[in-house]
């Protein structure tokens, strides 16, 4: 059973009103429905009768929500969905790649002239860690934030599914990148850095096998985070 005035919460956030603002509105108006009803109550009528009546006297959850819609400002993901859903992810994306790129570069800056041996292990767990996050759990986790907003303002925008594929996309070919054992024709002895996810085929970068990867990764981001965004819709908000 659903709480008194959700709909009128449901409206509001579809129309793209705050969140925080839509909730303390049918907070309000439900403290204003109870005093109704307990007046209804004190001028003689039974428990169902006040209650029906005060829901009367409140009003319909058009005209409850349609005064919040006219005064609220609307968030920006109502207003704006390519840049909450397209833009902010990816400015995000290469952002947190490019600070572990950098901050990896200054960590491993010193032991760098030992590789590949001479290292403690230490070093090498980080490395593999920075590698696995950004490959791996960098993605997923801004997918499923903009999962996160989309339902949380009841949205079924197109830039949702369009954000979430540039993230797939994006996150496939953005990595930390470190090769302990650098590529034919780089300097010996050293490591080699980078941010773009390459494979390697007998020592040598392979553009095939890159975006053989890239497109599978790719594939297989996109369609969990769909089939996850798709599923939680239709399960809590199946009117969308």
């Amino acid at each position: 059973m659903s709480l008194p005035l959700e709909n009128v919460r449901d409206r509001l956030l579809r129309a793209g009103v705050a969140p925080r603002f839509a909730g303390r509105y049918v907070i309000e108006l439900r403290e204003h429905l109870a005093d109704l009803t307990e007046r209804e109550r004190k001028a003689g009528l039974d428990a169902a009768a006040a209650s029906e009546r005060a829901r009367e006297l409140l009003g319909t959850d058009t005209q409850l929500a349609q005064a919040m819609i006219e005064t609220a400002p609307r968030t920006l993901a109502a207003r704006a969905p390519w840049a909450v859903f397209g833009l902010l992810p990816l400015v995000g994306l290469v952002a947190v790649i490019s600070a572990i790129d950098y901050s990896m570069y200054r960590l491993l800056e010193p032991v760098r002239a030992a590789w590949p041996g001479g290292v403690p292990n230490t070093y090498v767990g980080i490395i593999v860690a920075a590698r696995l996050f950004t490959t791996y759990l960098l993605g997923p986790a801004i997918a499923g934030a903009c999962i996160f907003a989309a339902l949380r303002q009841r949205l079924s925008s197109l830039w949702v599914w369009v954000g979430l594929a540039l993230i797939a996309l994006f996150s496939s070919v953005l990595c930390f990148r470190m090769n302990i054992l650098p590529p034919r024709g780089a300097e010996p002895g050293g490591a080699v850095f980078g941010a773009i996810t390459v494979v390697l085929v007998d020592g040598r970068p392979s553009a095939s096998a890159t975006l053989s990867l890239v497109a599978t990764r790719a594939t297989v981001l996109f369609t969990i985070a769909a089939f996850a965004f798709s599923y939680l819709r239709r399960r809590i908000y199946p009117y969308l």
